[in-house]
């Protein structure tokens, strides 16, 4: 039996690029971005930080993932490091009509959780969600709240539908500030509340958190030092055994820099579907 502590969940973006515009991403994706994550360079991280940690779970994401060309080596990649670790795989869908040889990959490989999240529905998405459908030999099931259907060997497909984004900045993204709330007020208001991120081979507390240097510099550097108290370094595999203890316990629960985001929903609320357009 590992001695190694076990981190419940980690997911890592395979690219910031998105085919959709969203306001209140959390992952900030509704901005204009280039570029993605080889799997030669997940590799490397992953590879490190098992070795300091257990993850049974794990999350790919995007942005929207299936504009990463690496798509299949990261999920049969992720399978080889973690052979028995979940593999979760998130989608907007408007792309996978191109891709089904990576539904049935994830079918083949077992234990994958595949998620689309609805954003823009049309009509190809919807024909496409009734084929998945009808693909497999899914049994229904309901786990932590959520309705899916599952297959014998684990393979797990559900849809989700957001009616409302919380934007987690004061202002537009020229002049975003931090909403500098109780931190445990906003931590209940928050979707990403079992979501560590791992980027550029660090693990952050959440997207938003981990994305947030990059994107205040980028956009809104006139006011970085009102953000300076929730700019953080992140988690690096050197970190001594008491960071990470620290950071495991803290899975799950709220932290001073969640006081970047609000407390309730009621000034940061979007009309999500409103707002998304097609880039």
């Amino acid at each position: 039996m590992s001695n190694k502590p076990c981190l419940p969940f980690l997911e890592t973006m395979i690219t910031q690029v998105c085919n959709l515009s969203c306001l209140g991403c959390t992952n900030y994706s509704d901005l204009k971005h280039t570029g993605y994550v080889t799997w030669e360079q997940g590799k490397q991280w992953l590879t490190d930080w098992l070795t300091r940690v257990i993850i049974p779970d794990f999350g790919i994401m995007g942005g929207e993932p299936l504009i990463n060309p690496n798509c299949r080596e990261w999920l049969v990649g992720v399978r080889d490091l973690m052979p028995d670790s979940q593999i979760r795989f998130t989608t907007n869908g408007l792309l996978l009509h191109n891709h089904w040889d990576l539904i049935d990959l994830m079918y083949e490989l077992g234990n994958v959780s595949f998620k689309i999240s609805v954003h823009h529905e049309t009509a190809q998405l919807t024909e496409l969600i009734d084929q998945i459908q009808k693909r497999y030999n899914w049994q229904p099931v309901t786990e932590y709240g959520i309705d899916r259907w599952i297959t014998n060997n684990n393979f797990r497909f559900h849809i989700k539908r957001t009616d409302s984004f919380v934007k987690t900045y004061r202002n537009d993204y020229s002049n975003m500030l931090p909403w500098n709330s109780d931190p445990a007020e906003a931590f209940k208001n928050c979707c990403q509340q079992t979501c560590p991120l791992l980027y550029q081979g660090k693990i952050y507390k959440c997207s938003t958190s981990g994305l947030l240097s990059d994107t205040v510099s980028r956009m809104a550097p006139h006011n970085i030092e009102q953000w300076t108290p929730y700019l953080v370094a992140g988690l690096s595999t050197d970190c001594t055994n008491t960071e990470l203890s620290e950071f495991i316990n803290n899975f799950g629960k709220p932290h001073a820099q969640c006081g970047q985001c609000p407390a309730t929903q009621a000034d940061s609320t979007v009309d999500h579907i409103k707002f998304v357009k097609l880039k």
